[in-house]
């Protein structure tokens, strides 16, 4: 194939793409990659793959979509700059062009693209607009209004990719995941689907954590967390709606 084919191919395709930068995807990888979802919820475990994913969808959008803007959101800025720091890396690794500009926080291609990272604070994610991918790494811990001011910043044909391990059934990823009916896409890592996992380190791990801690980060349930005086079901049984609500004179 010629270089000219080969560069079509991975403008068509990321996962052509990150072999060409030595990435050989996985099976779920190369699903999470192919999928044209507007919107994208990832159950993942711990250790799967996941930044490296995410980092080859944002640089291919940025390579191959000229002037796009692509968000990294985190709970902190400095889980962020790691993602960021991981999408240098692959771009280094195309040996192209020097960046326009490559500060700790953002990236800018020669072509006018632009790789910003965030915290997942309301004040400092407003300001932006038309965003062709927002990633929302370690989802489950984004607060309910800072996902709230985030909707509004993807543009009208792009996407977001809402990625992380369960926290408890609480919160609006756990809240999208229990709507079958709401249009984000799912995709499901367990360790199990996880060529990352042998069965010795499956069995290392589960023997040194407690079984909430591995049934969420590890087989990503949805569960009651450690802190909880009392569960979920219990909570929710405490409702009737036979009792009035109490109103004030």
């Amino acid at each position: 194939m010629s270089e000219l084919g080969r560069d079509l191919a991975a403008a068509l395709d990321p996962v052509v793409f990150g072999r060409r930068l030595g990435f050989e995807a996985e099976p779920w990888q190369e699903r999470l990659l192919r999928s044209s979802a507007a919107r994208t919820l990832v159950l993942c475990a711990r250790q799967v793959g996941k930044t490296q994913t995410t980092s080859m969808k944002a640089l291919h959008v940025a390579v191959f979509e000229p002037g796009s803007l692509v968000l990294i959101i985190s709970p902190s800025q400095r889980q962020s700059d790691e993602m960021l720091l991981r999408v240098k890396a692959l771009y280094r690794g195309l040996g192209r062009a020097k960046p326009s500009r490559d500060s700790g926080s953002e990236l800018v291609l020669e072509n006018g693209s632009r790789i910003v990272s965030l915290p997942g604070t309301e004040g400092t994610s407003r300001g932006f607009s038309g965003a062709r991918l927002i990633v929302l790494d370690e989802a489950s811990r984004v607060e309910d209004d800072i996902f709230a001011s985030v909707l509004p910043m993807v543009a009208s044909d792009g996407a977001i990719w809402a990625l992380s391990t369960p926290w408890g059934r609480r919160g609006w990823f756990h809240a999208l995941h229990e709507d079958p009916l709401n249009g984000w896409e799912r995709h499901k890592v367990t360790v199990y689907e996880s060529a990352q996992y042998t069965p010795a380190r499956i069995a290392e791990v589960r023997a040194a954590l407690g079984s909430f801690t591995f049934a969420s980060d590890y087989e990503c349930e949805f569960g009651d967390t450690d802190s909880q005086l009392f569960g979920t079901e219990m909570v929710r049984a405490a409702f009737s709606p036979l009792v009035k609500r109490l109103e004030l004179p």
